[in-house]
């Protein structure tokens, strides 16, 4: 049986971090640097750094932060190969 999440050539894909929509949604709230945008999004910078390294984010965590920047979860989440 294979696993859901691997690809017919035997890739395997992760959810990681959309840094690129996090960035744009938080500037656009006002946000000029981490610190800032961490404000906005209501988390916290260790979370954020966590996020940025390949952590990935619980899904209530995720749509509180979703919900604050008004985008969809699926905006935050890119997947890649891993």
């Amino acid at each position: 049986m294979t696993d859901a999440s691997t690809l017919a050539g035997g890739d395997r894909r992760r959810p990681v971090w959309n840094d690129e929509v996090f960035r744009e949604r938080t500037k656009a709230l006002g946000a000029r640097n981490d610190r800032e945008r961490c404000a906005v999004a209501g988390l916290s910078k260790a979370s954020l750094r966590r996020w940025r390294m390949g952590s990935a984010p619980s899904l209530g965590v995720l749509g509180v932060v979703a919900g604050r920047l008004g985008v969809g979860i699926s905006d935050l989440i890119r997947e890649e190969v891993a």
